[in-house]
């Protein structure tokens, strides 16, 4: 086709484009949640906002880039809630959510936020992933490869197994499709556990 000897390309419909499978996520149970944390903490004074960061994640789902773009201006005490905004590249649907602040994601934030006065702009988390530590970590402890996603998903186990509906969790994650929330959840969620809900 480049030379012009072509006028078709024969295989472009006859030759399928195979996708590329995603990895499959794999999500922690409370008790390895809880061994991630401690082993990263016990790593390294270096290491702590990395477990900040691990425990913001865990009990927000937020997205990697949502999380490190979390600034305290987006927190709303009064309220119990936060805003994830995504910073300066948005959230992945370019739309901003009020998400309720829970017990343990109240607990860390007020641990972090400590007796200082923060400016409003002064991001929560200092640094812009864990992945070193988390793998690190996961190694040393021989735990399961986790990811940052991971996380997403062990808030979302917590809400399914609190029995929140899906479209309140699906309003929390940012996502706009409800429906395929429940089916893609349920599949993956080895074992839910709970994280002090509301009337939980």
């Amino acid at each position: 086709m480049r030379d012009g000897l072509i006028l078709d390309n024969s295989a472009r419909n006859a030759v399928p484009i195979l996708k590329v499978p995603k990895a499959k996520i794999i999500i922690p149970t409370r008790e390895q949640f809880n061994a991630m944390v401690a082993a990263i903490r016990r790593a390294d004074i270096r290491a702590k906002p990395a477990g900040d960061l691990v425990e913001l994640l865990g009990y927000s789902g937020m997205r990697l880039g949502e999380a490190i773009n979390l600034t305290w201006g987006d927190i709303e005490w009064d309220r119990n809630s936060f805003t994830v905004t995504g910073g300066k590249r948005l959230t992945k649907n370019h739309e901003v959510r009020v998400v309720p602040i829970f017990p343990a994601l109240r607990e860390l934030l007020e641990r972090l936020h400590g007796d200082a006065t923060p400016a409003p702009t002064e991001r929560v988390i200092p640094i812009d992933n864990a992945k070193r530590a988390i793998i690190t970590t996961c190694q040393k402890a021989k735990l399961r490869s986790f990811m940052h996603h991971s996380l997403r998903h062990y808030f979302c186990s917590n809400a399914i197994e609190a029995g929140i509906d899906f479209k309140v969790i699906a309003g929390w994650l940012g996502h706009k499709d409800g429906g395929f929330l429940s089916p893609k959840l349920t599949a993956t969620c080895a074992m839910p556990i709970r994280l002090r809900w509301p009337g939980g």
